[in-house]
């Protein structure tokens, strides 16, 4: 059975052992449980890019506080067919997805009502567990118990980190190291060999040559920048991580090649 049924198959059946659960599946649930009726037990509200925003601590916990801090800024990446954390990778997985009440994720984690902020005022979390077919996730990501769209708590070693959707879009490559960074707000090329980051407004993006590919260029700073994101499957050349999209960054005629996330819906 391949990993789409298997995800299917698992779905159905939490969705099929909700339906003969207790009252407070029942339609005259409280308000604050239809403000939290957007809550998917489905694989795909996982999908897209996670940043750890935050963490917290609320008892005793196998790793230190600045350890915790070191994971600010990790990005978790999941797609329709992989997940992905830095040179991590898993590309045959198993899901299981849940909404549970608030009370029953306290009692799990041995935690009394005020001890986490982010679950207070709620009643209910969706709970996603993910697992390789060949072994246990081995770091932060396995379990991602969703907030809202935007908002997920990631346990892990007795700390509960916070994450975030990030809908800008990254790109990466090596020899020599470089990472590109496309929001709202611009483009942003950084070569930490080189300390020539290059940074600039957002430009309209263009049709590339390629079927699906786009392309992003600005003049800034003395700088020519054009950015091609094309979408095919990509391969980080140190790690094997896998990407949605390959990369090519030309700065001044200086060509960088690399992967990227999901191609990017961002115009100016």
């Amino acid at each position: 059975m391949n990993k789409a049924l298997r995800m299917m198959a698992a779905s159905l059946m939490i969705a099929g052992l909700s339906a003969c659960g207790s009252e407070q599946d029942a339609p005259g649930q409280s308000t604050d449980d239809t403000a939290q009726s957007d809550l998917s037990r489905d694989y795909t509200a996982l999908v897209g890019e996670w940043r750890v925003v935050d963490f917290h601590q609320p008892g005793v916990s196998a790793m230190s506080a600045e350890q915790a801090d070191s994971w600010l800024g990790a990005r978790l990446r999941i797609s329709d067919d992989w997940l992905a954390l830095g040179e991590h990778y898993c590309e045959s997985l198993t899901h299981i997805g849940e909404v549970l009440p608030v009370n029953q994720v306290r009692n799990d984690f041995q935690l009394q009502e005020g001890d986490l902020e982010p679950l207070e005022g709620r009643e209910q979390v969706a709970r996603h567990r993910l697992d390789c077919d060949d072994g246990d996730w081995a770091t932060l990501g396995g379990t991602l118990l969703m907030l809202s769209d935007t908002r997920a708590l990631a346990p892990w070693d007795g700390v509960l980190f916070e994450l975030e959707r990030d809908d800008g879009f990254r790109a990466t490559g090596t020899e020599p190291a470089w990472n590109l960074a496309i929001t709202e707000s611009g483009m942003r090329l950084s070569v930490p060999f080189d300390d020539r980051d290059v940074s600039t407004e957002l430009p309209e993006p263009e049709e590339g040559s390629r079927e699906g590919s786009r392309v992003y260029h600005a003049t800034t700073q003395g700088n020519y920048l054009r950015v091609v994101i094309t979408p095919e499957a990509c391969r980080d050349s140190m790690s094997g991580a896998p990407f949605e999209t390959s990369v090519r960054v030309t700065r001044d005629g200086e060509v960088f090649d690399g992967c990227g996330g999901a191609m990017p819906v961002l115009s100016r």
